[in-house]
């Protein structure tokens, strides 16, 4: 099983993804955590931080275990490699939004990685909703 977590920076994506998928929840801002647990966003690495996100969940879907993928996901087309690899297996996948009412001030005041207010604003700006059925 893979489940796919999307929301905005601050709304409870990896504390979900922690709880649905114990040891094998993963994002790709946990590429830029250094050795001593510090958090140092690096724009210029965030294909790398996606790459590095993507063999992760590729690794522990090969394992058989369940695995979260918790990341914004503001377009659609972003969650396309993990659609991609879990069909190539087929696996199921779960595709859940963290919606709340939280301003995008608040967001910004409780999200673990200091994403600033304006930015969650135009996240929120560009957000495409998943079709439903």
């Amino acid at each position: 099983m893979l489940y796919i977590v999307r929301g905005l920076p601050g709304s409870g994506k990896s504390t979900l993804a922690a709880q649905l998928a114990p040891g094998a929840a993963f994002a790709t801002d946990d590429y830029f955590y250094n050795d001593a647990g510090v958090y140092r966003f690096d724009a210029a690495k965030l294909r790398e931080a996606h790459a590095d996100c993507q063999q992760w969940a590729q690794a522990a879907l090969s394992r058989g275990v369940i695995v979260a993928v918790a990341n914004t996901f503001s377009r659609l087309w972003e969650m396309e490699p993990y659609l991609k690899m879990a069909a190539e297996r087929e696996i199921p996948v779960t595709i859940l939004e963290v919606q709340t009412p939280l301003t995008d001030d608040e967001l910004a005041a409780r999200n673990m990685h200091g994403v600033p207010a304006d930015v969650i604003r135009r996240m929120r700006a560009r957000w495409e909703k998943f079709p439903t059925t």
